[in-house]
């Protein structure tokens, strides 16, 4: 055993000799690989549906697929309007306006129905009257009271176009079953035989795509602040609504947890390394190991789904481990005798070794996910997997090569009078304290665990995805 690992290591400091005698063309080849995955990265999709939780053999999802195919999906979005008075002729002409607007502006729509152009079917005398509800605003106060009475006494109108004390009013927005882009004919259902390019049953159609849900929620959104005033109080729900509003926070989120976990690694670089080499070469390996990372999923077709919000900040984390270990090795040996050669042949003796089982270990474990029956959950098993060894190959061989290519400043103080800094005293310290007390530890560890463990019973689980806002947002 202790043969082959010591060619192991020796495998390695040859390795590190090679990367360190050529790292022009070793950087040249890494950057190469990284510009084409790269050139992918703009075809990244987001997807928050509760379809994408399946795969896409899952039979309860071809189920699905199937009557939504014949059926499409009607959305509904529900728009709450909340003036000083819903009869006053000043509010339903602007209401009329506000409808208006939507019909002409909002895409993907099959139809639009308010107070202004809800059905009224009434029966006067030996006549049966179907029309507008609000035709033409009434112009007099008596007409406007009448107009009140019949909307509120009514048993059609209040609940869904009007609240029942008469303070709310909506408008709903219901979209389109089925695709523009589908080429769905309107006539194939009373077809003897299949059209062609058809089956008679609608395989050619395609239910609205998440971008066209997004795009109604985008125009709702634009005409509803062109009209919003202190008299016109607009409120907006509906499931497209909660879809886009997933969409933009994961995007926010994501972007917000690389921001924080990029500072806070910087920042404990900073202190332990104390040195630009230090902090910049392990932030370029993860940020390098993410971009091409996520690019392999845009290659692949894979869209963001909820669950993968945790990769890139999950891939920051543990990304960063590998060129932290090397570094600190590299560092040591340099400042003992200055060979910077020699220091980073000896940096990959030592730790290629360990460096390599902690990510194919890693990896192996995060694979092991790819067995889930969720799909984003055996997405997140693929691809940090892939990107933990996209990461070790950074830094084996961009660590090395630009410690090579760039200079690197000897630093007095990262050897301290005695050999040791203040993270052994520390680590030796932990180490002297947990073998002296050993008894102790292990008892401590095994109370914590069974107290821990008490709190199992109350796990619960759930997929309510208006539960994932915070009770003040507004959706």
């Amino acid at each position: 055993m202790a043969t082959m690992r010591a060619r192991i290591e020796a495998g390695f400091e040859a390795f590190g000799r090679v990367v360190y005698r050529h790292r022009v063309k070793a950087l040249a080849l890494l950057l190469a690989i990284f510009a084409a995955l790269a050139s992918q990265l703009p075809n990244i999709t987001f997807d928050t549906s509760t379809e994408s939780f399946f795969h896409e053999n899952d039979p309860a999802l071809i189920e699905y697929e199937a009557f939504r195919k014949q059926f499409g999906r009607d959305d509904l979005v529900v728009i709450a309007i909340d003036p000083p008075d819903v009869f006053d002729r000043g509010f339903l002409t602007k209401l009329r306006a506000f409808h208006e607007a939507l019909e002409t502006e909002v895409p993907h729509l099959d139809e639009v129905t308010s107070l202004i152009n809800v059905r009224d079917t009434r029966g006067e005398g030996d006549e049966l009257i179907v029309e507008d509800l609000v035709g033409e605003i009434p112009r007099t106060p008596r007409a406007m009271a009448a107009l009140k009475e019949r909307v509120l006494t009514s048993r059609l109108y209040p609940n869904l176009f009007i609240s029942e004390d008469g303070r709310f009013t909506t408008v709903v927005l219901e979209t389109l079953a089925f695709s523009a882009d589908s080429g769905e004919d309107l006539l194939s259902g009373f077809a003897d035989t299949p059209l062609p390019g058809g089956d008679g049953g609608g395989e050619t159609r395609k239910p609205l795509s998440d971008e066209e849900n997004s795009a109604v929620v985008s125009a709702v959104a634009s005409v509803m602040d062109r009209f919003r005033a202190a008299d016109f109080r607009l409120y907006v729900a509906g499931s497209p609504v909660v879809t886009d509003r997933l969409k933009r926070e994961m995007q926010r989120n994501m972007g917000r947890f690389v921001g924080l976990a990029l500072l806070a690694i910087g920042a404990f670089l900073l202190v332990l390394f104390r040195r630009i080499s230090g902090v910049a070469l392990p932030m370029l390996v993860v940020l390098l190991s993410l971009v091409s990372t996520v690019s392999l999923m845009a290659a692949s077709g894979v869209a963001f789904k909820l669950p993968l919000m945790t990769l890139p900040s999950f891939l920051l984390a543990v990304g960063v481990g590998a060129s932290v270990h090397l570094l600190t090795v590299f560092y040591r040996a340099y400042e003992a005798d200055g060979d910077k050669e020699a220091a980073v042949i000896h940096a990959l003796g030592h730790s290629g070794l360990p460096i390599a089982m902690t990510s194919l270990t890693t990896a192996a474990g995060l694979f092991s996910f790819v067995t889930a029956a969720l799909a984003p959950v055996s997405d997140l098993g693929v691809f940090a997997s892939i990107g933990v060894l996209i990461s070790l190959v950074y830094a084996l061989v961009m660590v090395p090569a630009l410690l090579a290519l760039f200079p690197v400043r000897r630093h007095a103080r990262w050897v301290v009078p005695g050999g040791r800094n203040a993270a052994d005293r520390i680590l030796t310290g932990i180490g002297e304290f947990a073998t002296r007390r050993s008894l102790a530890v292990v008892v401590a560890a095994a109370v914590l665990v069974v107290a821990a463990a008490a709190g199992l019973p109350r796990l619960n689980f759930s997929h309510n995805s208006l539960l994932w806002f915070p009770k003040s947002s507004q959706v």
